[in-house]
């Protein structure tokens, strides 16, 4: 298991970034397999990669960057950015973060919510076998980036991709911190790169952390895998 540690910083409040493709007939999100766990230990945020990153695409890359695709492998862990401009609103299948919704929104197999999933993505899926491909991907950034309080986020959440981030680590080897100065919604990113270099942008989740009630320190709740739509 890989390990990166950081503590999420306060001082930059992330401005609305890249949202997704929106409409009523929009693909569901990527599926991924990049962050096993995201913890908060000790006051920090404790980032864990799974042992084993990939991410499916309908970029042609070629079958030597290809892998092995039993749909069982990892479950629903959605990946990466899209370059569009927007909030991070609209589209069907689950939206909510700070404005609800977490309880009743789609799991992946960590027990994240799905953002913008639902039920048409399995058929999505289903119908779209022969154009999607899954690929081994690198990790080559790290970002931490706090996105505000539930008010502000309910007012301005950011879409899939990458935010102004208050912690960035470039090609990550070792742990990285940056100071908690308060309760709120945060957002953590990993770059990724395809075995032939290809830029397959940004798998980012979205979580509130909040103060322990009894002892110090934070914890983390509500986690969302945000991603583009495929």
């Amino acid at each position: 298991m890989r390990r990166r540690e950081f503590i999420a910083g306060t001082g930059i409040f992330a401005a609305s970034a890249l949202a997704g493709c929106a409409g009523s007939k929009s693909p569901p999100p990527r599926k991924s397999n990049v962050f096993e766990t995201i913890e908060a230990r000790d006051g920090k945020i404790q980032v864990a990669l799974e042992d084993d990153t990939w991410v499916k695409s309908r970029y042609d890359g070629g079958s030597q960057n290809a892998l092995p695709d039993p749909d069982e492998v990892g479950g629903l862990n959605p990946v990466g950015s899209v370059r569009a401009m927007g909030k991070g609103g609209g589209g069907r299948g689950a939206t909510g973060r700070a404005t609800g919704g977490y309880s009743s929104a789609p799991k992946t197999h960590h027990g994240r919510a799905w953002w913008h999933g639902g039920n048409y993505a399995v058929n999505w899926y289903d119908n779209h076998q022969d154009a999607v491909t899954k690929y081994g991907v690198g990790v080559s950034a790290f970002g931490v980036a706090s996105l505000g309080s539930s008010s502000e986020m309910e007012d301005n959440a950011p879409g899939a991709g990458p935010v102004p981030w208050d912690c960035r680590v470039s090609n990550p080897n070792d742990t990285e911190t940056c100071a908690v100065e308060r309760e709120g919604w945060y957002r953590v990113g990993a770059e990724l790169r395809g075995k032939n270099g290809h830029d397959f942008d940004w798998e980012c989740v979205d979580f509130e952390v909040s103060q322990q009630i009894t002892g110090d320190g934070y914890e983390i709740q509500k986690q969302w895998k945000v991603s583009p739509r495929i």
